[in-house]
């Protein structure tokens, strides 16, 4: 059992992790409870997968995760994928940081959006460089689509998993949005 050392880890319950492969290689995602606490993938072997979030030993998954792996299978393959039911555990971040997560969560798919009106969206017009930043450290890829924001000139901006614009690019053309 964790203690509680602040924000970060404020749990009773350690963090689930399995590994999985998909059409964007191995992926990982780990769990407390019903909700995710991230999502990796792109990696290139299951090792890689289990050490990106941080795990040496994959778990069996719950009937939940189980559906929420079939969903990122299928995502990776191209299919229009709905992910808005899955719980995600934000505590991790400010008000801010969960308004701009939730309001990117809403982008449909196919729908490219840019960063200073997500940033809108969030309530804070101003502040498309903050909302960079939560895009660039989003720990739920696919599950909170950062992949369809973009720069405001239309520029894809950058992507942080492995290959990263090539992916971005890989996401948007499988979404009929590049």
């Amino acid at each position: 059992m964790r203690r509680s050392t602040g924000r970060d880890s404020d749990v009773a319950d350690p963090d689930h992790v399995t590994i999985f492969s998909s059409a964007l290689g191995w992926m990982a995602v780990s769990w407390r409870g019903a909700s995710l606490t991230r999502i990796s993938f792109g990696q290139t072997t299951p090792q890689q997968a289990l050490a990106v979030l941080g795990a040496s030993e994959p778990h069996q998954p719950t009937r939940v995760i189980q559906g929420v792996v079939r969903r990122l299978q299928r995502f990776s393959e191209g299919t229009r994928v709905e992910f808005s039911a899955v719980q995600l555990d934000l505590s991790h971040l400010t008000s801010f940081q969960q308004r701009v997560v939730q309001q990117c969560r809403a982008i449909p798919y196919g729908v490219t959006l840019n960063y200073g009106e997500l940033a809108r969206r969030a309530g804070s017009p101003r502040a498309a460089r903050a909302v960079g930043n939560v895009m660039a450290t989003n720990r739920f890829p696919l599950v909170v689509p950062c992949h369809r924001v973009v720069g405001a000139n239309g520029a894809l901006g950058g992507y942080s998993a492995p290959n990263g614009l090539a992916i971005k690019v890989r996401l948007l053309r499988n979404e009929g949005a590049w």
